[in-house]
């Protein structure tokens, strides 16, 4: 048998063989709506794409798609802190995992900072919040034990539950009925843990965190709560949507990112001492990565210490949001049932990708679009963000320019700048 024989014979075996169907396999999407997207997607950005206004291809364009909630990801503090750092040690130091040269004294202050803003015993971060996710659900859970996660929980808790090797279990959507079900029948006399994120990354709308606490301690089992949305935004000093509700020390295990509110990049998880200390030993999203960088870890600190004090911030946000939401409401769009400044503006089939083109052609307007697989075949989203850095002209100029853009559409003609 020739190598081509052999090759041919088992092509059906090859591990690559779904790269290639991906892209010519039938289409679940319209070419055109599927070509659409790659453009959207696959365009380069604005490298300021913090907002609120950004330069793209030498046009001012206003960002509206970033989670920069606050602001703090360009605030003057974080950049001179950031900047100070770098010049001083370079951009990678330290070198190295945490438990081998990738350790000092700035990240255990961070911890500290973090674990009291958390009101835990302690606190462990991660080079990034997907990290955060993965590693702490990897290392906690074990074949023998039951996660049981909302079906909208955010992949990176999905891919640390099947890390784990853990029995996993799905409930309908914010659904205390099917989940009390799951746990009635799957979860006696055995470790289990409700896992949930506190803001939904797509529709914006909250767990019932209160509800959950109750048939946590009815059940026995523990609860696990990503408010990487929720941080920054919901709850005195921003200590998220468990703070907001009541409930932060009823919450066994909070896992966050320093990617939205704060302004960074990193992740973290708060908690026990005993389990946080088991994570920094066992996570291999700790001990098998580099640390992160101290540049990193002083603006992180430096914008934790703006977002405690950040009332007039998160009164801003929030003042922002309700103009953006109500101004919507009032021009007859549907954005579901969102509780956060998450504003998903709804579209049928493909159109907020056409949506979204014409905003970003014709009036120097950068928003999302999202089309399945992200969220369910038929439906699509402009996944509009306002933040504390934009001001009642921004927020006034988006709702006139999308109106403008439906509009068009209904008349079938294209909108002018």
């Amino acid at each position: 048998m020739t190598i081509s024989d052999h090759n041919s014979r088992n092509s059906s075996f090859d591990i690559f063989e779904k790269c290639q169907e991906f892209f010519n396999a039938p289409r679940t999407l319209p070419r055109e709506a599927l070509d659409l997207a790659a453009e959207m997607f696959l365009a380069q950005g604005p490298a300021d794409n913090a907002g609120p206004w950004s330069e793209w291809e030498g046009r001012r364009v206003l960002q509206l798609s970033t989670n920069n909630y606050l602001g703090l990801a360009t605030h003057p503090e974080v950049r001179a802190r950031a900047a100070e750092v770098v010049a001083q040690f370079g951009i990678g130091a330290p070198m190295g995992s945490r438990l081998l040269t990738g350790n000092t004294r700035w990240h255990d202050e961070l911890e500290f900072k973090l674990a009291e803003f958390k009101r835990c015993e302690a606190a462990l971060v991660f080079p990034s919040g997907a990290m955060a996710m993965m590693g702490s659900l990897g290392c906690l859970a074990g074949p023998e034990d039951l996660l049981i996660l909302d079906e909208l929980a955010h992949t990176t808790l999905v891919c640390g539950a099947k890390i784990a090797g853990a029995q996993i279990r799905v409930f309908r959507h914010n659904d205390m009925e099917h989940l009390e079900n799951i746990l009635r029948t799957e979860a006696s006399g055995r470790p289990a843990a409700i896992v949930v994120d506190g803001v939904y990354s797509m529709d914006g709308d909250l767990s019932p965190l209160p509800e959950l606490v109750e048939l946590k301690h009815e059940y026995r089992v523990r609860l696990i709560v990503d408010d990487a949305h929720g941080t920054g935004v919901f709850g005195p000093q921003g200590r998220g949507v468990a703070a907001q509700m009541g409930v932060a020390q009823e919450v066994d295990l909070h896992l966050g990112t320093f990617s939205k509110a704060v302004g960074t990049i990193g992740g973290f998880a708060a908690g026990r001492r005993d389990v946080i200390n088991f994570i920094r030993f066992r996570a291999p999203t700790v001990v098998f990565t580099k640390s992160m960088p101290l540049a990193v870890v002083a603006a992180t600190q430096a914008a934790l210490n703006i977002l405690q004090d950040g009332e007039v911030l998160r009164e801003k946000l929030w003042e922002n949001t309700r103009r953006l939401q109500e101004g919507l409401k009032e021009r007859g769009f549907s954005i579901g049932h969102t509780q956060s400044p998450i504003t998903p503006i709804e579209f049928e089939g493909s159109e907020a990708l056409h949506v979204a083109k014409i905003l970003r052609t014709e009036y120097n307007i950068w928003v999302t679009p999202v089309v399945f697989p992200a969220i369910r075949l038929g439906r699509s989203i402009l996944r509009v963000t306002p933040t504390a850095a934009h001001t009642s002209e921004d927020i006034d100029y988006f709702l006139d320019s999308l109106t403008a853009v439906r509009g068009a559409i209904v008349l079938g003609s294209m909108p002018g700048p």
